[in-house]
């Protein structure tokens, strides 16, 4: 909430100060346009001191989280070169990387903090340094640091250097070596305090040496292999500070609704074959920015200022992309297109997050085709409505499709492709990865049994270009355990070859493309008396999980309800009396299936009612696990529709 509160009065600033800089319609004289460029920069530079003192308030607190993955050293060694040769050189210093032979492939660790804290450490070193060098040197920790064998990315630089009693102080947050009112160099004394609170949140630490005007080395020190779990490839979360007692949290004060906000759009002039943009947004300067935008480039403007209104006019006026903010009173953008990828008429429309809030992470596993952090430049503005377009229903989208059989490729083509959709073949994983450097796709479908390169390999290769697109694997071969695990490092997005798997690839392939298709009418089936009618609460972190689940669901009859993580499942039970059973997906961050499960059943009016767990692990002790935490039966994933529907029929049957 603070960072919301923060940095939306800068967006408005941000945002029109850079309009009037840019003086488009050549109506302001010099002095005018050059104090619109300093009222812009000074914003740009408090809104950095903003982010500094959010990040170490979320370090200070422990709500700051990590998200591990597989990072290649050689291309993180890349990025600072890239970033940082050009600085040193128009500051007339040497700039050099090395690293060390020997090293592992990649580390797993989180890259965008890695990076955070390196940038820093580099910065510092060019801020400090007048002339010499400065030098990146990745290699082994020494036995003298007391981490022998963790990597060990040092920063050494020629500069003033820091006296021995200050070395502990430069790391405290608004402190620096030389704090006085004299001072030569600025800042505000924080950037080594957030690195060192990340390098230990990544398991490893910051070490300084230095000598006065001879030069300083910082070394960052880390693990080859984070010592959090895993859990298949969502975020892991971490704290280096224990949350409050219990005693100290505050209950939450209830919101009192805002006003509503009206401000005029282009409903009532609306023509076919318009391009509209449907702006979901509770803060009416923004939003009178962004219908501004809008209309400058020609395109058409809708306007509700909370979730429900934008769901509204979401269904009745289907816009060519939505810009949806996630803080807005009632309803959040989370939940909004939670529901508009749940509903048939509306889950083909791009959603495209600009929020303050920075999650991410949760914003594209819903489905969302891109997320901006307020506030937010002109020009991501404009790459946004380009995103928003290029994924809008008429545009040409690429697919590839890598299967070593020709007639499985047909098939895929026949399936997926149409007049919006571009199919490229790929015999191989070595041709596939040479299409991707070649171009861009919006999907791939992936075949695992691959005599040259199979597709585990692939995935490990893609996993190192700079972009690599949503995969969805589609197999014939059934998959051990560990190989299902394997995979969702990479994707969740698994379809063995059967019975039904064209319509559920279709599904997947569909979910990526923002283009749903009408899938032929379905033959009448018989009613089921048992299912029709009854309420399912599914409850699962990843929404292309419950789109299909769901819709099987849904085409026996049944009622869905539909929770992402146990806090919301809980709150759906409680606002939701009806619901006869619940299907728990196991695996979720912050409060696992267990964790759920066990809540659920200490309320007496929940003790009998049927819950199902369902896991992607299927180890050994998983059901008797289940069982124990309070579930009545277990699915292991992919799961069975026949057997799901069986298990529905008993349990429904005992309500």
């Amino acid at each position: 909430n603070m960072s919301h509160e923060l940095r939306t009065p800068l967006n408005s600033l941000l945002i029109l100060s850079r309009g009037l800089a840019d003086n488009e319609d050549n109506n302001l004289n010099a002095d005018e346009v050059e104090s619109a460029t300093v009222i812009h920069e000074s914003g740009s530079n408090l809104l950095r001191l903003i982010n500094d003192i959010l990040d170490l308030s979320k370090v200070e607190s422990g709500k700051m989280e990590l998200s591990l993955e597989e990072m290649d050293l050689a291309g993180f060694a890349g990025t600072l070169t890239r970033n940082f040769r050009h600085v040193a050189r128009e500051r007339g210093l040497e700039f050099s990387m090395e690293l060390e032979p020997g090293l592992p492939a990649s580390i797993e660790t989180d890259s965008g903090k890695l990076e955070q804290i390196a940038n820093n450490l580099l910065s510092n070193a060019l801020k400090f340094t007048r002339q010499g060098s400065v030098r990146v040197h990745i290699g082994r920790a020494l036995a003298s640091t007391g981490r022998e064998g963790d990597i060990a990315i040092r920063v050494i630089d020629t500069g003033v250097g820091i006296p021995k009693d200050k070395f502990e102080k430069v790391f405290q947050a608004f402190e620096q070596a030389d704090g006085s009112t004299s001072r030569h160099f600025g800042g505000t004394g924080l950037g080594l305090s957030i690195a060192r609170g990340m390098a230990q949140m990544l398991g490893g630490d910051i070490r300084l040496e230095s000598a006065e005007g001879v030069g300083t080395t910082f070394s960052l020190l880390l693990p080859e292999r984070h010592g959090l779990p895993r859990i298949g490839s969502a975020p892991v979360h971490a704290a280096i500070a224990s949350p409050a007692p219990a005693a100290e949290i505050m209950p939450k004060p209830a919101k009192t609704p805002p006003p509503a906000i009206d401000l005029p759009d282009d409903r009532h002039s609306l023509k076919p074959g318009d391009t509209v943009i449907l702006i979901v947004e509770d803060d009416p300067a923004f939003a009178r920015i962004l219908i501004d935008l809008v209309r400058r480039k020609g395109y058409r403007a809708l306007f509700a200022g909370d979730g429900e209104s934008g769901l509204t006019l979401a269904t009745e006026f289907r816009p060519t992309g939505i810009l949806l903010d996630v803080m807005l009173p009632g309803m959040d953008g989370f939940s909004v297109i939670e529901r508009l990828k749940a509903t048939h008429a509306t889950r083909h429309i791009p959603v495209h997050f600009i929020s303050a809030t920075e999650d991410h992470s949760r914003g594209f596993d819903l489905g969302a085709v891109g997320f901006l952090t307020k506030p937010v430049t002109r020009e991501a503005l404009g790459a946004a409505f380009d995103r928003l377009l290029h994924f809008a229903e008429g545009s040409l989208r690429q697919v590839l499709v890598v299967d070593d059989d020709a007639a499985s490729r047909l098939a895929v083509r026949k399936l997926v492709g149409g007049k919006n959709v571009q199919i490229t073949e790929a015999a191989g994983g070595a041709e596939a990865l040479e299409k991707l450097h070649q171009q861009s796709f919006d999907c791939v479908i992936l075949d695992l049994g691959m005599p040259e390169m199979n597709g585990f390999e692939f995935l490990e290769r893609a996993a190192t270009l700079p972009a690599v697109p949503p995969v969805v694997v589609y197999s014939g071969r059934d998959l051990s355990p560990e190989e299902t695990l394997k995979l969702r490092q990479y994707t969740d997005s698994i379809v063995i070859k059967g019975a039904r798997s064209p319509e559920r690839l279709l599904d997947e392939v569909s979910l990526f493309l923002h283009s749903i298709r009408e899938a032929p009418a379905a033959p009448l089936r018989e009613v089921d008396t048992t299912l029709s009618g009854r309420i399912v609460l599914v409850v699962d972190d990843d929404m292309r999980n419950i789109f299909a689940l769901s819709k099987a669901l849904r085409a026996k009859g049944l009622t869905v309800v539909m929770a992402q993580d146990g806090y919301k499942a809980l709150k759906q039970l409680e606002d939701n009396r009806s619901i006869e059973l619940v299907l728990m997906d196991i695996m979720m961050p912050g409060m696992d299936g267990y964790q759920t499960i066990g809540e659920i059943r200490k309320n007496p009016a929940h003790a009998k009612l049927p819950i199902i767990a369902v896991t992607a692990k299927a180890m050994r002790g998983d059901r008797e696990k289940c069982i124990e935490a309070g579930a009545n039966d277990y699915l292991s994933k992919p799961i069975d529709l026949d057997q799901l529907f069986s298990m529905l029929r008993v349990w429904l049957a005992t309500r």
